[in-house]
């Protein structure tokens, strides 16, 4: 038979601002179904597919940016910045998202910003529009452990079920999807029972 493998997808194929655009998975606060986050037309919209229930947010504040030259590695690269503190700051310390090296940078704004509240949320199992439970939530080892939605979930299972796992077609030698896995999931002896775990939220 032969072995399983994949190919991993580009940096950000699975992010809140893609699932943003088909719909972010989250648990409706008053019956406990399934409700979905979209962007649309400059505001946030949270509807449960259930019930009913619906909430929106306007957007707020702006896209910045800090772009550079890496002393260390030469590439170029471009980090976004969303902590709206931080985007004050005419000039930012930022690490390189390629080699580490950190360097001052000057804060750029971009336009309107498509706001959400960064990772903070998402490593406690909510939502960083309205702070909802995620529908694809579960634990390991007492750490939350969670999808965005229905293909994002696929994209783990696949992923962390593989044998071997290669680069997607066209990678340039930046990152990948799998870079933005927390360490609890890229470990070796977690992944089979990652898996079992994950393989049980496909059947909410």
């Amino acid at each position: 038979m032969p072995e399983h493998r994949i190919k991993d997808q580009p940096y950000g194929t699975y992010s809140v601002y893609s699932a943003l655009k088909t719909g972010l998975c989250v648990t409706c606060p008053r019956c406990g179904g399934m409700g979905l986050v979209r962007l649309q037309e400059g505001r946030y919209r949270f509807q449960c597919t259930r019930c009913g229930y619906g909430q929106q947010k306007k957007l707020s504040g702006f896209r910045c940016r800090v772009q550079n030259l890496c002393q260390s590695c030469g590439r170029f690269y471009n980090v976004p910045i969303y902590d709206q503190r931080r985007q004050t700051f005419p000039v930012l310390r930022v690490p390189c998202p390629y080699c580490g090296f950190e360097m001052p940078g000057r804060v750029e704004q971009t336009g309107q910003a498509v706001w959400y509240g960064g990772d903070g949320a998402l490593r406690r199992g909510q939502d960083p529009i309205f702070g909802y439970d995620l529908w694809f939530l579960t634990s390991l080892d007492g750490k939350p452990v969670w999808a965005l939605n229905r293909e994002h979930l696929a994209y783990l299972i696949g992923y962390l079920s593989a044998r071997l796992r290669e680069k997607p077609s066209d990678w340039t030698g930046g990152r990948t999807q799998a870079d933005d896995l927390p360490t609890l999931m890229k470990r070796a002896k977690n992944r089979e029972r990652l898996v079992k775990k994950l393989q049980k939220l496909q059947q909410k």
